[in-house]
């Protein structure tokens, strides 16, 4: 393996990471609504995930050798991550057309929904997680759906919601594809071939979620 230029310290190669984490951690603690107290309202803006994860981008400059190091990162960084941003976006838009179109009350006049239970959240999830690829959309899509139907399906209690939130999370981790940012991320930095992702990535989310569902019905009997 060819190493260019001078590596950076431990300390500085993992900042980028840990700094953005410890960030947001901290804001989780402090209490908003205090203006009196300056460096609170700075944390607190510190933590805001979107100015963390900035300075974990500016931190990360620090552990490049050079101008010209940093110039081809981020050529790098753009080329590869480009068309999975698209992905996250287009999925994000298809749940938000999905949300609006009120595809719960439709449900609720079709299925028998006081027979299904906890499969109905996870075979929901299952349907937008395939569909539009992100698991982030597909669990906010599916639980905007679900909410007004938790009576009919028997979900209405505090062990019926943390059931039906397990079982929206098992279903979001299937069937990872082609048109799941993640799939690409894996596929493109390790560069394997998309027909082996299929073949063995795919299959493994399969799985996973299936798993998962089995000790959430599980969990749901006791």
């Amino acid at each position: 393996m060819k190493v260019e230029g001078k590596l950076p310290s431990t300390v500085i190669a993992f900042l980028p990471v840990v700094a953005p984490i410890a960030l947001i951690a901290m804001r989780s603690f402090l209490s908003p609504g205090n203006e009196k107290h300056v460096l609170l309202s700075i944390l607190l803006v510190m933590g805001d995930p979107v100015i963390a994860l900035a300075i974990g981008v500016l931190l990360a400059f620090i552990a490049l050798p050079s101008a010209d190091g940093v110039h081809k990162s981020l050529y790098e960084a753009a080329e590869k991550a480009g068309g999975i941003l698209v992905i996250i976006g287009a999925g994000g838009a298809f749940g938000g057309v999905l949300a609006a179109t009120n595809i719960g009350l439709h449900f609720s006049e079709a299925l028998p929904l006081g027979t299904l239970g906890i499969l109905f959240p996870f075979l929901l999830t299952v349907v937008l997680k395939t569909a539009q690829g992100s698991s982030t959309v597909a669990i906010i899509t599916a639980s905007s759906i679900v909410l007004p139907l938790l009576s009919p399906l028997g979900l209405d209690s505090d062990n019926g919601r943390l059931l039906c939130v397990l079982s929206m999370g098992a279903g979001s981790m299937m069937i990872s594809h082609a048109n799941d940012a993640y799939f690409w991320v894996i596929s493109r930095f390790q560069e394997i071939q998309m027909n082996d992702m299929l073949r063995v990535y795919s299959v493994a989310t399969m799985l996973m979620g299936l798993v998962t569902f089995l000790m959430v019905f599980l969990l749901s009997i006791f």
